[in-house]
């Protein structure tokens, strides 16, 4: 029986039976002999890890009181703490053991998509999302996870239409699907119907600081700047935490042509949320901007090594390189990174800048032209490349 079809009866059944039972264990009963702490105290021992920052150790509790309590909400708050951990690929194993295990839970093929999402891997998600909707075609949490995996697929018109029947079937009128559609229309350049539905979200939910970062998101893009910033002190108020308030406020301090505050807050930024390889990208940019390009290095450098890396940051790493004619190291970046994945368009850019550099004209060109077949035609570099394409051809 395929997996498709069995998701499909079990659901027909729990609907005729009123619902369903506990999923499968997915581990090993634990042997008899040892004297294990109940799951709740595991559960409490991981809690108290994850606030120490003892992340092997909240790892390891997690993990052993779902085996011996088999409740989903703890497999989910384990999933949750993995990815705002940075640990993106041990989230997907965790959700996907379950996944796997558990062919009739509908529950867990969302945890799987949630995770996936989070590790960038939009294929996968939308393939888990899609299995979700052709078993509950009215599940607005199936189409809310087929936008967002449309939209890291760069598919975004498809993302913002999925996003918009999520919205529709919502009975409960969720906050949170609104926010994931308003982050899709501000991605499309559609930043005043993007703030509609970030204002509709706020009053479901007035005291969230995350509806009030991404107001200030909105109000930034709209090219209302002070009330841009009303929002975001607003989000940090609530939230003193809040990584994302601080991004965006390094984002807006930037726009504004205050680069000292730009680097305060999005200092800040990665101090709140170090797990967040945007922050330090974006850091990186101010440290490039300013010509402090040994820190410019390091930051772009935390931006390649966390789990998902950003994907402009090898590349903006090796533009350091070529600026510094270093260019066999930014060959030596550049290359590895295009095997491990040659789908992200501005590793090619880069490389086409080498190459220029080094005189090798035919394969500057080639990596161009490769850069723009992958590019959205919205990227801002497309109109580089060409440019650059252009002048390689005269010479």
């Amino acid at each position: 029986m395929s997996r498709l079809l069995a998701l499909a009866l079990a659901t027909a059944l729990c609907v005729a039976a009123g619902g369903c039972g506990s999923a499968t264990k997915i581990t090993q009963p634990l042997k008899k002999q040892q004297k294990e702490p109940d799951a709740k105290a595991l559960l409490a021992d991981a809690r108290e890890a994850a606030q120490a920052g003892q992340l092997l150790d909240a790892d390891k509790a997690y993990g052993r009181s779902f085996a011996l309590s088999n409740e989903f909400d703890t497999l989910e708050e384990h999933v949750d703490f993995l990815i705002v951990n940075g640990k993106r690929s041990r989230a997907i194993e965790v959700s996907k053991a379950y996944y796997d295990a558990n062919v009739a839970s509908t529950r867990g093929y969302k945890l799987y998509a949630e995770a996936l999402l989070a590790g960038n891997r939009g294929a996968e998600a939308l393939e888990v999302a899609d299995q979700v909707i052709a078993a509950n075609s009215g599940d607005p949490a199936g189409w809310e996870k087929r936008g967002r995996a449309y939209l890291l697929l760069d598919k975004n018109e498809e993302g913002v239409e999925a996003l918009r029947k999520a919205v529709s079937l919502d009975q409960e009128k969720s906050a949170a699907i609104l926010l994931q559609l308003g982050l899709a229309l501000d991605k499309i350049g559609k930043p005043d119907e993007a703030a509609l539905k970030f204002l509709a979200a706020l009053k479901r939910a007035p005291d969230d600081a995350t509806i009030h970062v991404y107001l200030g998101m909105a109000r930034r893009n709209q090219g209302e700047l002070d009330e841009a910033k009303k929002y975001l002190d607003k989000a940090i108020e609530l939230d003193p935490q809040n990584g994302r308030a601080f991004f965006e406020l390094g984002l807006l301090y930037n726009q504004m042509q205050s680069q000292g505050d730009a680097e305060q807050a999005l200092s800040k930024a990665v101090q709140k949320s170090p797990n967040e390889s945007k922050y330090w990208y974006a850091l990186g940019e101010i440290y490039r901007l300013q010509e402090r390009f040994d820190k410019a290095i390091k930051a772009y450098k935390q931006a390649t090594e966390l789990d998902p890396p950003f994907p402009k940051a090898t590349g903006k790493l090796g533009l350091l390189y070529v600026d510094a004619k270093k260019y066999d190291d930014a060959e030596a970046l550049l290359i590895p990174a295009i095997r491990r994945d040659p789908k992200i368009p501005v590793h090619y850019l880069y490389l086409g800048v080498v190459y220029a550099a080094k005189g090798q004209k035919q394969n500057a060109i080639d990596n161009y032209q490769k850069f723009l077949e992958l590019a959205p035609k919205a990227d801002p570099d497309v109109r580089r490349a060409k440019a650059a394409i252009v002048l390689l051809k005269r010479r």
